[in-house]
């Protein structure tokens, strides 16, 4: 290790919750594609590291949330050698030129939510001569982004989605929708949200109209909703190895992201001494303290102080003070050979101790998904081979 901060980024971790994922599905519908989000930068993990990787073991669906990130999985793909049979845009792309321009160049799928989005993209693709690849969103609940799907609105939406097939520069692929709460197993929402989308697909095949890739499913619905299989099923979190929600886990998925640093100072602080900002740590006695150079600016948060800890030569030690921008301070007395550089591991194992995601999101009241995409830019992810780096991805 030759930063003081890095995330290691287990990529056979990753290739084996795909490849276990994607087994998953088969084995309750073999037609069923997995579709992995990479959003975020494959959601903190690293875009660059992980879209190989995972096109390594046999995914060809990826979806992102912007055009930029769709540019990026296209050029990464290109970069080594790969095209994805799907780059899908869930979210909102400005209708200007520029941006329908990659669309039509890349071959990249954009989220259709209401008519006038439609007319907007028809109208800038007509513009160039292109033809722009969507899947319709239909909105069953989340009230995000969609077409209404609510009993009353179901037949303007019918008719807004037939104006909306026959744009002549719009090519609809697919239809999907978004469960806000599928996480949640005792939740009646995911039931209500499941008959507002069937009953909407329903009525638009009365009026005609034909979707060749639809999809419901999340991660939760992966891991818990199998009968809602279609031809595609998007994951995302249990890609790379957390739970969903505590309610909704698989033992079988391995954390892809180990947070670690070095310790950078030892000192003794002395009994009635405080520690950091606000002085809200004193030392009831003389108290070994290492100071270690990762802080809130690194995406650890500083709402873990006084709260979490971290793990060194393979034991706990308990964070002190407040977490800084740059720097937090944990108590090491005890530790045994506790010197400036060891290693201090704040998310991952070592030895028989174990930090996850989940567990520090739970200390604060988030979830494990911030916690991951949180991590910050200054903070290289790298790959090792055995003892040595063999990948980075340095943002700085």
């Amino acid at each position: 290790m030759t930063e003081k901060n890095i995330a290691e980024i287990d990529l056979s971790a990753l290739r084996h919750n795909f490849s276990y994922l994607r087994g998953r599905i088969w084995a309750v519908s073999p037609q069923t594609e997995p579709m992995c989000v990479v959003k975020a930068d494959a959601y903190g993990h690293s875009a660059e590291l992980c879209v190989p990787a995972l096109y390594g073991a046999g995914a060809r669906h990826f979806a992102v949330s912007s055009i930029e990130e769709a540019e990026a999985v296209y050029a990464i793909l290109a970069r080594a050698g790969g095209c994805a049979e799907t780059i899908l845009i869930l979210g909102y792309t400005p209708p200007e030129p520029e941006n329908i321009a990659a669309l039509g160049r890349h071959g990249i799928t954009q989220a259709v939510f209401s008519l006038e989005y439609a007319r907007a993209l028809d109208a800038s693709a007509a513009a160039q001569n292109l033809r722009v690849a969507c899947h319709i969103k239909l909105d069953s609940g989340m009230n995000r982004l969609g077409f209404d799907t609510h009993n009353g609105c179901l037949p303007a939406t019918v008719r807004a989605l037939r104006e909306t097939a026959a744009l002549e520069n719009l090519q609809i692929d697919g239809v999907f929708s978004h469960f806000a709460c599928a996480d949640e197993p005792a939740s009646p929402i995911t039931d209500l949200q499941t008959e507002r989308y069937i009953r909407a697909l329903r009525a638009c095949e009365a009026a005609g109209l034909r979707f060749s890739k639809k999809h419901i499913c999340n991660s939760a619905g992966a891991l818990r909703l199998p009968g809602l299989y279609q031809d595609f099923v998007r994951l995302g979190i249990v890609l790379y190895g957390l739970s969903p929600s505590n309610e909704v886990t698989d033992p079988n998925l391995i954390p892809v992201m180990r947070l670690k640093s070095r310790i950078a100072q030892i000192h003794t602080v002395h009994a009635g001494d405080f520690v950091s900002y606000g002085a809200e740590f004193r030392a009831a006695t003389e108290t070994t303290v290492a100071t270690i150079p990762i802080g809130y600016a690194d995406g650890y948060a500083r709402n873990l102080s006084g709260k979490a800890h971290v793990i060194i030569n393979g034991r706990k030690a308990p964070i002190i003070g407040r977490v800084c921008m740059d720097q937090l301070m944990a108590d090491v007395t005890g530790i045994p050979d506790v010197k400036e550089g060891t290693t201090v591991t704040l998310i991952g194992t070592d030895g028989n101790e174990t930090i996850t995601a989940d567990d520090l999101a739970g200390m604060y009241g988030t979830i494990g998904y911030e916690v991951i995409c949180g991590i910050s830019k200054r903070i290289p992810r790298v790959i090792y081979k055995g003892d040595e780096i063999s990948d980075v991805v340095e943002y700085y």
